[in-house]
């Protein structure tokens, strides 16, 4: 029953005025409708089908152990679904008495659906328990995991609503932030744009810590500054925001144990805890940022995204605020292709003998975009037109992104460019990649297996514990090695339609036997086996706490040795290649047609998916273009007279690539 339910059925029953935006009153005047429209003989069947009902009144006595909340999810639970917050209103109030029902109900549930709404509850519980626990909440399991939650509270009916309504407060200055400028509600209104809701438990956190005092307004600002520069940042190279909920639920975690045992600010903390996460989950640094920046297409990106870049760029130390967001969705502005999208003859002049590529390679990057309110003037003009357009060119915009335009008399790949480094520059500015003075030495971490986004490529298992029994290990490729074994003990038959191999080992590169006559390779990387475990364990429905390891960072004295593998990881990928690719030059394991297929862009790109320039080259300035940057090594290999210089634009998602292509060349 909800509050007025019984006023408003009173009303109704005496005649009286109902009671407006009652559920009540919404049902009775449904039925009313339905019933006003019916034939006599219809009425006669209803009266027929009513007159078979039966009311079954149950009585409880809790003294007696009787538990209404567990009567009340009985009787529910083949009825009409509820929402998940009318039963975690009922499990909350239902063992109370009635004048502390309604007094509870008027202190804190009602003040909170006032805060939030209603329909948002399910979404808000969902993100709060997620922030309080540490880990992901289901849309499917919120009422479980509330109860899960209240009884490890010890069931304190009013703490855990006194709780739940500051959270409100956080939830409700997330979602109605409307600030300008770098202020906390302007970070806040920006991080909404992006419309990435797994952040929220994060902002929780961050917004909990504030209450506490550990962090200053200040402060606060500047961490939220942090996740937005985190976000836009891996958007523009292309890395993948759905993976990060994990993240941004455990990350509150990873600062408390920085701050308490190191008595480091929180600041610094939750910048080392941000700027440490590897692999997947990374923060794009400056050379990553650069190098995704110029081939970045915007154009193609989801419409908020384009509208959020468009706003930042053009706003960027701007005295004259423009509403870019307004201005395109009510059609004042549109998002102009400088070189247009369909080629007339006079661009494909214009553009010189690679105009094919060039179109192909930049029309929809963010160096060929703009803002006008003329496009369909503009159409598929020469720029010289489009710039000097009589009252509407470029040369008349009061726009900043257009500020660059006017002193140009051509539009071509390399002016295309100077504008993508040009508008890259605002980008460093606008989202810079943040500098962390701590820096937590001997770290230890606890992962489940089914953490996707975490690297062991430079870490060591010192111990796991697999299905509850705790196990010593020397590195990955013995926990490997132990856990396959383990789990086809577990179960033979389902393992052996998992994994699919019955070999005697010669055919499979350092076979270890699992059991007689099943082998399964250690010739891969560390995420590699990772990821193998992460099948194996998927198919088999295991759950989190079935395989948790205990990690350690490889120290960092360990020095590299080419002739040991377990030396690369203090390598960035970049120097890694260079070492390994120059190693295989110099001992001839390359073949001639191999070492030409290398100068190729697109071989190139088969093996090592990330990488946009061939990996060989003749000289030091090859596929340079217009930039600054050169792409290559400046130090050649040099085989019989001949400089074959090695590729520096090296990604670390490419990093298992590579370790597989040199093993085999080794």
């Amino acid at each position: 029953m909800i509050e007025g339910d019984d006023y408003a059925y009173d009303q109704l029953i005496s005649n009286s005025k109902p009671v407006e935006g009652s559920l009540i009153t919404a049902n009775y005047q449904l039925f009313y409708n339905a019933i006003s429209g019916m034939t006599d003989k219809e009425l006669l069947g209803l009266y027929e089908a009513v007159m078979k009902l039966e009311m079954v009144h149950v009585s409880l006595e809790p003294s007696k152990g009787d538990d209404p909340q567990l009567v009340f999810e009985s009787l529910n639970s083949t009825g009409q679904k509820l929402l998940e917050g009318d039963k975690i209103r009922n499990y909350v109030l239902m063992n109370m008495t009635s004048s502390m029902q309604e007094k509870f109900y008027r202190k804190y549930w009602e003040p909170l659906e006032e805060t939030i709404t209603k329909n948002d509850i399910d979404k808000f519980v969902r993100y709060y328990l997620s922030a309080k626990n540490h880990e992901l909440v289901s849309d499917r399991n919120i009422y479980f995991e509330f109860k899960a939650f209240a009884i490890h509270k010890g069931n304190d009916a009013e703490a855990i609503l006194k709780d739940m309504l500051m959270y409100a407060g956080f939830f409700k200055k997330i979602k109605t932030a409307t600030g300008k400028g770098d202020t906390c509600e302007g970070v806040l209104s920006r991080i909404n744009k992006l419309e990435i809701n797994m952040t929220i438990p994060l902002i929780f956190d961050l917004f909990a810590a504030h209450q506490k005092g550990r962090v200053s307004e200040n402060e606060l600002t500047e961490c939220l500054s942090i996740l937005e520069n985190y976000l836009v940042r891996r958007i523009i190279c292309g890395l993948p925001t759905n993976s990060l909920s994990k993240l941004f639920v455990g990350l509150a975690l990873e600062v408390d144990k920085y701050t308490s045992k190191d008595h480091v600010p929180y600041i610094e903390a939750f910048k080392y805890a941000i700027l440490s996460k590897q692999g997947k989950s990374r923060f794009p640094n400056d050379h990553d940022f650069r190098d995704k920046f110029s081939t970045y297409e915007m154009y193609n990106a989801k419409p908020y995204v384009r509208k959020y870049i468009l706003e930042r760029l053009e706003n960027w130390n701007n005295r004259e605020q423009i509403a870019v967001e307004e201005q395109i969705d009510d059609g004042t502005l549109t998002i102009e292709h400088i070189m247009p999208q369909t080629l007339t003859e006079e661009w494909k002049e214009a553009l010189g003998m690679g105009w094919e590529l060039t179109h192909t390679k930049y029309v929809d990057t963010l160096g060929n975009l703009t803002l006008s309110a003329y496009n369909s003037d503009y159409s598929n003009l020469s720029f010289l037109k489009k710039k000097n357009m009589p009252g509407k060119g470029f040369i008349h915009s009061k726009l900043q992104l257009n500020e660059y335009l006017k002193k140009l008399e051509k539009w071509d790949e390399e002016e295309i460019l100077k504008r993508a480094d040009y508008l890259l520059d605002m980008a460093f500015k606008i989202w810079p990649m943040p500098v962390a003075e701590y820096s937590h030495i001997s770290k230890e971490d606890v992962v489940y297996w089914d953490d996707e986004e975490f690297d062991f490529s430079n870490k060591r298992i010192i111990k796991m514990t697999l299905f509850g029994d705790e196990i010593a290990t020397t590195d990955v490729t013995d926990a490997y090695k132990k856990i396959h074994s383990a789990v086809y003990d577990f179960d033979p038959a389902e393992y052996l339609r998992v994994i699919n191999t019955v070999s005697d080992g010669g055919d499979i590169r350092c076979p270890y036997m699992v059991a007689n006559g099943v082998y399964i390779t250690t010739n891969i990387s560390s995420q590699a086996k990772m990821a193998n475990i992460q099948r194996l364990f998927e198919a088999f429905g295991f759950e989190s706490k079935d395989l948790i390891f205990e990690v350690r960072d490889i120290p960092k004295a360990l020095k590299f040795d080419i002739s040991d593998e377990k030396t690369y990881c203090v390598l960035k990928v970049g120097e890694l290649a260079k070492r390994l690719i120059g190693k295989a030059l110099v001992d001839r394991r390359i073949t001639e047609e191999e070492i030409a297929l290398l100068h190729d862009k697109n071989y190139s790109k088969r093996l090592f998916p990330q990488n946009y320039y061939p990996v060989l080259a003749d000289s030091v300035d090859a596929h340079r273009g217009k930039s600054k940057t050169t792409r290559y090594y400046k130090d050649p290999v040099i085989i019989d007279g001949r400089e074959i210089f090695v590729s520096s634009q090296w990604f670390e998602d490419d990093r298992d690539n590579l370790l597989e292509w040199y093993r085999n060349h080794s």
